[in-house]
């Protein structure tokens, strides 16, 4: 079970993010109270249940924000809008990503167990959802398949890879770092390869397609994970 201190840390990183975008484009101009309110439920659904608040800001961010962005001259990728085919496309690549990286965990895994001796732990939500009753198990794929794409795309992608990273360093190196990081936040050392793989994977969709595409391979394998659950 992670610790409180972590749970802290996880809470903070993924809805620092949204609330900082959200107090950007909604928040800023409005009166004093009106600030405090928002703040106050955004961080108080935070708190109870990590990811919603943020899910919920992502959404609205989308509707009154994003979704009217257009494409600039010198921007090589229109990241908040996705057509149809390129939405097949990243299911297809998700298909054939997963293949690829599970080989490479299959390998991982033998010499986890055979030559570390490493006592494979499965996450805590796999668990969860294992023993759960139908309604929260209904609840839980919600969340494994949609607002944990959504939020964990916009706050590896969006803010830290392209916002933070990418003005810094080169995109080789941001992309490593960004799924480095995704891959430590999941506590897991025995899906180590699955992590690293995904986080590169969607990295490469958001750059070539955008956020939207990244969601879209989030999701998908999230799916994939939960239909072997």
């Amino acid at each position: 079970m992670k610790s409180q201190f972590v749970i802290i840390l996880l809470i903070a990183g993924l809805n620092i993010p949204v609330y900082l975008e959200l107090y950007k484009h909604a928040l800023k101009s409005k009166a004093t109270w009106f600030k405090v309110v928002i703040t106050c439920l955004f961080w108080g659904v935070a708190i109870v249940t990590q990811n919603i608040a943020a899910f919920g800001g992502i959404l609205y961010l989308y509707l009154a924000f994003y979704r009217h962005i257009r494409k600039e001259e010198n921007d090589d990728v229109d990241i908040w809008h996705i057509n149809a085919s390129d939405s097949l496309r990243a299911v297809f690549m998700t298909v054939l990503g997963r293949i690829g990286i599970g080989m490479i965990h299959f390998i991982y895994i033998i010499i986890l167990v055979k030559i570390v001796k490493y006592n494979i732990q499965l996450q805590d939500i796999i668990n969860y959802y294992s023993e759960a009753k139908l309604i929260f198990k209904i609840f839980l794929a919600f969340e494994i398949v949609l607002v944990a794409p959504v939020v964990e795309e916009y706050v590896f992608r969006y803010f830290l890879y392209d916002k933070i990273l990418a003005p810094k360093m080169p995109l080789f190196f941001a992309a490593l770092f960004s799924a480095a990081l995704f891959t430590i936040v999941h506590f897991n050392i025995a899906g180590i390869p699955t992590f690293f793989g995904l986080g590169l994977l969607c990295t490469y969709l958001y750059q070539k397609k955008g956020y939207w595409a990244a969601v879209i391979v989030h999701s998908a394998s999230n799916l994939i994970s939960l239909l072997f659950i």
